[in-house]
């Protein structure tokens, strides 16, 4: 029985602008996709199999705020920050708390759609690739910010991660 995929942190980082649009997002998913051909041969049948390419599927309810500082500080919507940074790559983060996993990657941003059906919430999707594969990382290291807050379970995780935490950190997809 799998966790529930909730109270789930996504950031993109492009220097300097950084966005956590977890709130912006109905769905997030790393999809790999490794292609495989059947090749017919004098010899016989033989299956050839490609490389693995990742992509970062999204499904969110569109929103075009941009960023201020404030007050009040309003964090920037993602459909903005993916037409701001229209063919940058980005620093990806998924913090996954209830499986204690983060994936991180590389993705080239590319803007969303715009607009939407009368009298409903304007939804988009998109599919962004990814430079490489994710890399997986448990447990979810802790942030000097959970520590100047005084979390202590993060700091506990940290002190212990200055001393020899076992943390195991997977390329490419989870076993």
């Amino acid at each position: 029985m799998g966790n529930y995929f909730d109270d789930v942190t996504l950031t993109f980082t492009v220097a300097p602008d950084e966005a956590d649009v977890s709130c912006d997002i109905t769905a997030a998913t790393l999809t790999p996709d490794t292609p495989e051909e059947i090749r017919k041969r004098l010899c016989g049948q033989r299956t050839v199999t490609g490389k693995t390419t990742w992509s970062l599927e999204l499904e969110w309810d569109q929103n075009w705020s941009p960023p201020s500082v404030g007050p009040p500080e309003v964090v920037a919507g993602l459909s903005w920050f993916l037409q701001e940074h229209d063919g940058e790559s980005a620093t990806l983060v998924i913090d996954w708390p209830l499986e204690d996993t983060r994936a991180t990657g590389t993705v080239r941003i590319k803007p969303g759609p715009f607009g939407g059906t009368a009298g409903e919430i304007a939804e988009a999707t998109i599919t962004l690739g990814l430079d490489g594969e994710p890399t997986y990382t448990s447990p979810i290291p802790a942030t000097a910010a959970a520590l100047d807050a005084g979390d202590t379970d993060a700091a506990e995780g940290q002190a212990a991660e200055d001393v020899d935490v076992d943390e195991t950190v997977y390329e490419g997809a989870p076993a």
